[in-house]
This record gives structure tokens, C-alpha cells and sequence, in this order.
């Protein structure tokens, strides 16, 4: 993951409503998505998301798949979306 991904994880990961799930939370995930992929981060490696959110909120291991499976379908959602453009 290069720096600039990595500082939209961490930007993401401190404005995340940790305690209290909001819809705009995977509004800005979902924006974090786009970031990574225009940066060429196809993948998130779960070591970069511990270190991103971790100072923040502690991941427990369910809770850090889940953020990896949501990153994966967004990133796969647009590459298919960019090949038929």
C-alpha cells in the first residue's frame, strides 16, 4: 500500500464512528475505496488495516475480515465498472 492510501486508511479510520455505526461511515470507506484504487492499491494487506485503525479502535479478528471483504467487493466493483468504460 503506498503512503498516500495509507494516509486516506488512517484519515478514514479517525473519522469512523467506531462505538456507533453510521451510514455515512461506509460512505467514507466507500470514498477511501476509490482513493486506493485511483492509487493503484487493488489490494488491502491486513497487517496496513490493523496499523490504520488500531491506534484508534481495536479490530477484533471478525471485524477485520469484514472491512477486507467490503474493500475487495469495492475495489472488484470498480475494475469491472472501468473495463466496460
Amino acid at each position: 500500500m503506498n503512503n498516500l492510501t495509507k494516509k486516506k486508511l488512517e484519515i478514514f479510520a479517525h473519522s469512523n464512528n467506531w462505538q456507533t455505526p453510521h451510514h455515512l461511515d461506509m460512505e467514507r470507506f466507500y470514498i477511501f475505496i476509490i482513493e486506493a484504487y485511483s492509487n493503484g492499491d487493488i489490494s488491502l494487506d491486513k497487517d496496513d488495516l490493523m496499523e490504520a485503525i488500531n491506534p484508534i479502535h481495536k479490530l477484533n479478528e471478525e471485524e477485520s475480515i469484514k472491512w477486507i471483504i467490503q474493500y475487495e467487493q469495492g475495489i472488484e466493483l470498480l475494475r469491472v465498472y472501468n473495463q466496460d468504460n
